[in-house]
């Protein structure tokens, strides 16, 4: 199965926190990642290290993946001891027919299929504060994360968010995006329009916060052939 088309969503003018990474491997392998850097913890800067280490390493397999990760938190821990450079990290591979998903923190990814958005990372609470996501980059000696793999399907959608983007948008809004767009360059062009709007009016959603939140917002869509 070919990598399909990609396309980027974001703005970053209320911390400058989030980043992204979408790295053509080869003809049938990718790698998508979106990060968010924790405010208050030089999340700027722990974000775009990891994503330019993984853009760097070579990533073949998920093994190779996951050293990859594993370099990054380790180099972030050792200088932040877990209370300072951190990020946060939903990152997919695929390789042929398979994908591959790495989760830590709260960013979320999404496979759009016949119509209904899939929640493909699982987002961790912490049990003392439940507000709070307990896994990122940095935070631990050893990186703690959610994995998951599926197979894929012709005409599958894929798409990666940081909260700042769910927060205010429901998951159901991003399917009927992806539904009513023929390409990735449309639906950002559809998601740009629809964030512009709800900040306009100051609707987030009725589940969370109610009102828009303020917040880095970043999204990556990938539209598989």
């Amino acid at each position: 199965m070919s990598n399909g088309r990609t396309a980027s969503f974001q703005d970053n003018s209320a911390h400058g926190e989030d980043a992204f990474l979408i790295r053509e491997l080869s003809d049938t392998s990718s790698l998508d990642a979106i990060l968010d850097g924790v405010t208050g913890c030089e999340g700027g800067y722990a974000s775009g290290f990891t994503s330019q280490i993984l853009q760097d390493a070579r990533i073949e397999s998920l093994s190779d993946l996951v050293d990859a990760l594993e370099l990054a938190n380790s180099t972030l821990y050792q200088s932040g001891r877990g209370r300072n450079l951190l990020t946060t990290i939903a990152v997919v591979l695929k390789i042929g027919e398979e994908l591959h998903i790495i989760n830590a923190g709260d960013s979320p990814a999404y496979l759009m299929r016949g119509g209904e958005a899939l929640e493909l990372t699982t987002i961790v609470k912490s049990s003392l504060l439940p507000s709070m996501v307990s896994g990122a980059v940095g935070l631990h000696q050893r990186l703690a994360y959610s994995y998951k793999k599926i197979d894929l399907q012709p005409q599958d959608r894929l798409v990666l968010a940081t909260d700042g983007l769910i927060n205010n948008v429901f998951p159901e809004e991003m399917a009927e995006i992806v539904k009513g767009a023929s390409s990735p360059d449309e639906a950002v062009s559809a998601l740009s329009a629809l964030v512009s709007e709800k900040r306009r009016l100051h609707i987030g959603r009725q589940d969370s916060y109610g009102t828009f939140r303020e917040d880095d917002r970043t999204a990556i869509f990938r539209y598989l052939e």
